[in-house]
């Protein structure tokens, strides 16, 4: 029974060491455009999320903050990719704004790793 804790303790210690480097992961990447449409959604940001990793990842979420021309926040966005992001593979997303900006910073802030995949 001592060794079943013991090793509790060291996965959950692991974990939760852990959890920071998943906040900005190298491995995902974001390719985005923005998008003008008449109805029902004027502007949005649209693009895919690519996983360069053996891992499959799922709840991708997704932050924009929208800047003026003096590179100043002026609003925020948020989103989430519409499926899982694949091993090696890519996932689509698509976030509405309410105004244009002059530009725009799309970043991963978190996602749950699924498993690993064979190559």
């Amino acid at each position: 029974m001592a060794g079943i804790v013991t090793v509790a303790a060291v996965l959950l210690t692991a974990v939760t060491s852990a959890a920071p480097d998943e906040a900005r992961p190298d491995f995902l990447s974001v390719q985005w455009h923005v998008v003008e449409r008449r109805e029902p959604i004027h502007f949005r940001i649209e693009g895919y999320v690519y996983n360069s990793s053996s891992m499959r990842v799922s709840d991708v979420r997704l932050h924009v903050e929208e800047r003026d021309s003096g590179a100043h926040p002026v609003g925020e966005a948020w989103g989430w990719v519409f499926a899982d992001v694949p091993a090696r593979g890519s996932a689509y997303f698509a976030i509405p704004l309410q105004a244009a900006a002059d530009s725009y910073d799309v970043t991963v802030v978190s996602y749950d790793p699924v498993g690993y995949e064979a190559p």
